[in-house]
């Protein structure tokens, strides 16, 4: 084990914790706009109910917007679930090589386990 790598380790591994807030931040925008989208009012003069509690909108002026509709809708929820997954794999990923950069020093430094004694 050279001198530079727990540096190494320690960089990637606050790199990553970085890349997980990210992805944290992105996927919980995501959510934010795919709720918006499915329960705001819209329409002229917000006339139109959201698609979650309106489903069959009566006017047409309600079914023109296309990010209202289902298809889009369930366009926007596989992507937020994609960054919602991505972010949990990341968090961990982080978590485990934080964890793993500890266990790397305490070794070097030799303040193991009692079990090492």
């Amino acid at each position: 084990m050279t001198a530079t790598e727990p540096r190494d380790a320690a960089s990637a591994a606050s790199r990553m914790d970085k890349w997980s807030v990210a992805w944290t931040f992105l996927a919980l925008a995501l959510w934010g706009l795919f709720s918006f989208l499915l329960l705001a009012d819209h329409g002229p003069d917000a006339l139109c109910r959201g698609p979650l509690l309106d489903p069959n909108p009566s006017g047409q002026a309600c079914r023109d917007e296309a990010l209202r509709q289902w298809p889009a809708l369930l366009s926007i929820l596989a992507l937020t679930l994609l960054t919602t997954i991505t972010a949990a794999a990341t968090t961990v990923y982080a978590k485990l090589l934080n964890r793993l950069c500890r266990a790397a020093e305490t070794e070097r430094d030799g303040t193991g386990s009692p079990t090492n004694a």
